[in-house]
């Protein structure tokens, strides 16, 4: 039976016009992120508190990510979408206008953080709503590597346009990116959430559920789907813990670099940015025909070996470690990505999971680098890194094999 070509697209206009808001959305954000401690500097105000308004930024991301799936229910994704790039698009207002350089900052991460948490949990979302069924594996690969490019690309660029331009020109370039990404979330974006049969199911249940609650009938139906959720929750925390680990690893290696007493870290580390990103490409292209789940293991063994070999490699054999990290790195991200959204009852549940892991990995990189780099070395803190993924990697094998060996029996 010969399947409807319409049936098999996976770069639709709705997914490139997503991607294109994205990618300007990401480079908004990363330009932002990468300057806020050299722009406090720049108002006389001290590296510790540049850091601490960074970290409030990171703060509103990740409080702000819960409530995405909320936000597109009510104003659906391209209203919700269209709402989180005018908040960060105010936040580069405030710091443009407000006077006293501190509230500035503070005003302007705080904005910034709330649009992108609420910005990447939505855009992630409405990407199986661009694409037929069959193919959303690998436009999740594609949406991720381009947003993965953005990053890697608007770090360094925001970095070095600030130490080059006045602020005050800076954040209107930032602005323009914002508004650059607003057009296509206007004419491409769907209106609302991607609808699974399970999530149709829940609705309906729901529905019965509060017809129930009316007549006094529904406490064991209750009970069965607040059980339903508990442990999807605790399936989806174990399902995803390589991937917390393995950005925990991706933020310890930008925070900290590559090891101690590395010549042109920078370069070392933006190896592995594209290695990730090509990773990411890769993984997408191939998660819906290759099972995610193993893509996933493959991702973490590589990240393993190649933070083992950044141990043991020195000078040029090092970028061969970070290549095989980056590649590991990536390929977990496309694919803990897939799992997720295959694994929960909603596209931005799962989302809001994702996205929340990415992000406490890297805040929790900030913890790890500090204390492993200066009490253990960098050696003893990569193979801790290295033993936490496989650690990770056993717990997620033995939630996915109890898991089957439920369903067979139902």
């Amino acid at each position: 039976m010969r399947s409807d070509p319409s049936d098999q697209q996976t770069y639709t206009s709705a997914l490139l016009g997503l991607v294109w808001s994205a990618m300007f959305g990401f480079s908004a954000f990363f330009f932002s992120y990468s300057t806020m401690v050299t722009i406090a500097a720049a108002n006389g105000l001290s590296t510790v508190t540049g850091g601490s308004v960074l970290t409030t930024m990171m703060l509103g991301v990740i409080v702000a990510q819960p409530f995405a799936p909320w936000a597109g229910r009510v104003f659906g994704f391209k209203g919700a979408l269209m709402f989180a790039l005018v908040l960060q698009f105010i936040g580069q207002l405030l710091g443009l206008f407000v006077t006293p350089a501190l509230l500035a900052l503070v005003l302007a991460s705080l904005c910034g953080g709330i649009g992108f948490g609420l910005f990447v949990v939505l855009a992630n979302a409405a990407v199986p709503g661009t694409t037929s069924a069959g193919r959303i594996g690998k436009a999740l690969g594609f949406f991720g590597g381009i947003t993965s490019l953005a990053a890697a690309v608007g770090a360094p660029l925001g970095l070095w346009l600030v130490e080059t331009i006045p602020i005050w020109i800076f954040r209107l370039i930032v602005c323009a990116c914002l508004l650059v990404a607003i057009p296509t979330v206007l004419k491409f974006v769907p209106g609302r959430s991607p609808r699974s049969a399970t999530d149709s199911a829940a609705a309906t249940g729901s529905g019965d559920a509060d017809v129930r609650i009316r007549s006094g009938r529904n406490e064991r139906r209750s009970l069965r789907w607040a059980g339903r959720r508990a442990g999807e929750a605790l399936g989806l925390v174990l399902m995803l813990s390589p991937f917390l680990v393995g950005m925990i690893v991706f933020g310890l290696i930008i925070g900290f670099g590559p090891g101690e007493d590395v010549a042109g870290a920078a370069l070392f580390i933006a190896a592995m940015q594209v290695s990730a990103v090509i990773g990411r490409f890769i993984a997408g292209s191939v998660a819906d025909s290759f099972p995610p789940f193993a893509l996933n293991v493959l991702g973490l063994a590589l990240a393993a070996i190649g933070l083992v070999c950044a141990v043991v490699l020195y000078g040029g054999f090092l970028f061969v470690a970070m290549l095989i990290i980056g590649l590991g790195l990536g390929t977990m991200q496309s694919a803990s990505l897939v799992m997720a959204f295959a694994s929960v009852s909603s596209p931005s549940r799962a989302s809001v999971a994702w996205n929340m892991n990415f992000d406490v990995g890297l805040a929790v990189a900030g913890v790890l680098g500090g204390i492993g780099f200066t009490y253990l070395g960098s050696s003893s803190t990569f193979l801790l890194c290295a033993l936490l993924l496989l650690l990770a990697g056993a717990l997620s094998w033995i939630s996915r094999t109890l898991e089957s060996r439920r369903s067979g029996r139902s």
